[in-house]
């Protein structure tokens, strides 16, 4: 087996220099086989991926159970949702980010089953659904490699209740989506009714979360999606009007301009998307790639007083307050009915290796789930 720190799996350099080709075409690909294993039942103890030399060779084994310190809950996962980190991490290809380790399987939902000393806002048997930064050990450091952790520390900051109307497939699947939708249209760019947003890549699930929002606000849609199928969902969605996100052709296409602009393209499509800007808009990046490659924007385009926002939902976990009131805002507009949870394509925790291969396809609509309570 082969220690990559925080990681599960290292492929091959031709491999990786494949998969990094491929995500610069913003279509990457990753090949898994077989299944992976896992205990008969779920003890009460973290189960981690065990390393291993790529991502046909995974597996589950049982890790120590710490008690929850200090400020922190232990909350037994019943559904984990999977996120394109997730896939980036397991290729090794995820930056690191300080005081987040790089573990897979951030969001989830559960129930508590003990809480350290100082918390009152949970009890054991509370239904929770939270965003992660890792698994915590009592002592409050972040425990690299507890991928998919079962039964992981957190600090209660990062859980909000789960609303009586969700399940924990549910629930599992709205955090990292929602959370970015939510602050970046409702805290940073303020979104107003009657306002034009642009959502791109609009079928997955921060896409399909931001439509949620911004159509609570009253909000004129505009989306792009990848493939045909993907396009006609959005049209039943009600979206009028939808384009290609593999073709620069929308910023031909779009007339009258855009107030905001969820983007989540790299490369020209930024400098487009920037040209498609009504003056005072807002634009709003989660595409993390041009970031990392030190690409430059053109500055000419600022003229118009608009605004660039890189979204990082690492800050939360750097200001616990945010993510508090942002957490609870959202779980009162699902229990209120104002947002519905988008489509979920779920997996045994055998099938994890089939889920990450789903997600580096981009065929699917909506979030992926692994079930913990199923069985292949």
């Amino acid at each position: 087996m082969t220690d990559i720190a925080g990681r599960i799996a290292k492929l091959p350099l031709k491999d990786r220099a494949k998969l990094l080709s491929d995500l610069q075409r913003d279509r990457p690909t990753v090949t898994t086989r077989g299944t992976v294993s896992h205990p008969s039942d779920w003890p009460n103890a973290k189960i981690g991926l065990k390393q291993s030399a790529n991502l046909d060779d995974l597996g589950f084994e049982e890790m120590a159970l710490q008690p929850p310190g200090p400020g922190q809950i232990q909350v037994r996962a019943r559904a984990i949702s999977i996120n394109f980190r997730d896939l980036m991490i397991a290729m090794a290809l995820y930056p690191p980010t300080p005081g987040v380790a790089s573990v897979m399987g951030s969001d989830y939902a559960g129930e508590v089953v003990a809480c350290g000393s100082g918390v009152e806002e949970f009890s054991p048997g509370d239904r929770v659904m939270v965003l992660s930064a890792g698994d915590t050990a009592t002592d409050g450091r972040l425990l690299e490699g507890s991928h998919f952790c079962a039964v992981p520390n957190v600090w209660a900051f990062q859980a909000v209740p789960i609303p009586s109307n969700l399940n924990f497939i549910e629930a599992a699947s709205i955090p990292t989506a929602f959370l970015t939708a939510f602050y970046g249209l409702e805290s940073v760019a303020r979104v107003q009714g009657g306002e034009r947003v642009l959502i791109h890549t609009a079928t997955g699930g921060v896409g399909l979360a931001a439509i949620e929002i911004a159509q609570a606000r009253g909000a004129e849609i505009m989306a792009t999606a990848g493939s045909e199928a993907k396009r006609d969902y959005l049209r039943q969605r009600g979206i009028l009007q939808v384009f290609d996100s593999r073709s620069l052709a929308f910023a031909d296409q779009i007339s009258g301009g855009v107030d905001i602009i969820l983007n989540t393209l790299s490369g020209e499509a930024v400098a487009r998307g920037l040209g498609l800007m009504r003056p005072f808009g807002r634009f709003l990046q989660i595409a993390m790639k041009d970031q990392a490659l030190g690409e430059t924007l053109p500055m000419s385009a600022f003229r118009l007083g608009l605004s660039f926002t890189t979204i990082n939902l690492s800050l939360f976990l750097f200001n616990p307050s945010m993510l508090k009131q942002i957490f609870k805002a959202l779980a009162d507009g699902f229990a209120t009915g104002i947002w519905r949870p988008t489509p979920i394509t779920t997996f045994p925790p055998e099938k994890i290796g089939a889920a990450l291969r789903l997600m580096s396809q981009y065929r699917h609509i909506g979030k992926i789930v692994i079930d913990l309570e199923a069985r292949a």
